[in-house]
């Protein structure tokens, strides 16, 4: 079955943009307690929403980009379903069993990938949500019907399926994750719609792993063996009004050659982005349009610090710059 933008007619790929959903997004705190919440795993890839219709499947970021081109393996799902759907999902690649954001890297900023590049690091769909059925929106009803109807649906297939879910106590599928080292949990109200494009509390992630996007706002040159590229990407957050970016950090470690190539190419001069920088520096910043953004995994970020020992993990595309503002803590009391 074609894919990609080459294949697609632009009626097509233009009503795939236009009915576009944008992504509920869940706020981070720690595990729900009480009756009236279903938990599943947190899926350490990239957000996708998954349109089949007539046959074909577009896929679009969570940001709104078509990526349809960069995942074939998801094609053959419109003729596995045999209906028009709309479909949440993460696109995942694992390691050994486990979700790699590392090997992820490989595939996401790659448009037409080689088959020897998809049987290297192949995606995996891990489809969470029922959006749509034969132009029918489903997001009105409560989580707990549109899984029933998610599970009745989709079967899995050699690059998709439905996780499990748990209506019981959410410390058992937290524990869990936490003995394989994933990423985290989230909590969703059995009795809530799909609120579009709204960071809803509706839906909790907690998380094991301290970890979360971050905006690059500028970058510090290196020294000895790196004289001349970027030594360190200094990186930050909005605030909740999404009005100014404030700076939280440096951060060198992760970053490979290939990587600092890719983004000295991305990185585009400008103005001092952050509303109020944090310093003095070493070495001369070095601003950029605050349009790149990246995961960064650390130790401690305490209220007015910078971030200490924070690793570079990679690029998203589907997170928009300002929707990234600072997460608290996810960890559970115990």
């Amino acid at each position: 079955m074609p894919v990609g933008d080459r294949n697609f007619p632009p009626n097509v790929l233009a009503m795939a943009a236009a009915h576009f959903i944008a992504p509920m997004k869940a706020t981070s705190g720690p595990l729900p307690m009480g009756d009236g919440w279903a938990t599943e795993l947190k899926w350490d890839g990239m957000r996708i929403q998954i349109r089949c219709r007539e046959g074909r499947v577009t896929l679009t970021s969570g940001s709104g980009r078509d990526v349809t081109g960069s995942f074939p393996e998801l094609a053959g799902l419109a003729t596995e379903l045999g209906t028009d759907t709309v479909l949440d999902a993460e696109a995942v690649v694992f390691d050994r069993g486990r979700p790699s954001f590392s090997r992820l890297q490989n595939r996401i900023h790659v448009t037409s990938p080689t088959p020897l590049l998809i049987a290297a690091h192949p995606i995996v769909a891990i489809v969470f949500d029922l959006l749509e059925v034969d132009d029918r929106s489903l997001l009105e009803l409560p989580y707990r019907e549109r899984r029933r109807l998610l599970v009745d649906l989709v079967e899995p297939g050699p690059s998709w399926n439905v996780p499990v879910h748990s209506e019981d106590d959410p410390t058992v599928l937290f524990t869990f994750a936490e003995a394989r080292d994933l990423e985290g949990v989230v909590c969703k109200r059995l009795d809530s719609p799909y609120r579009a494009g709204i960071r809803s509390a509706d839906w909790v992630k907690v998380k094991i792993r301290k970890r979360q996007e971050f905006v690059v706002g500028g970058w510090l040159p290196g020294s000895g063996g790196l004289t001349g590229t970027i030594g360190s990407l200094l990186v930050g957050v909005y605030d909740t009004a999404a009005t100014e970016l404030q700076l939280a950090g440096a951060v060198g470690s992760g970053l490979d050659d290939v990587e600092r190539s890719h983004l000295t190419r991305l990185l585009v001069p400008g103005p001092c982005p952050f509303g109020a920088p944090i310093g003095p520096f070493d070495r001369d910043p070095q601003w950029v349009d605050p349009t790149i953004v990246v995961e960064v995994e650390y130790s401690i970020w305490a209220p007015g610090k910078s971030l200490w020992h924070p690793v570079y993990r990679g690029r998203r595309i589907d997170r928009e710059p300002t929707e990234v503002i600072r997460e608290e803590s996810g960890q559970p009391e115990r």
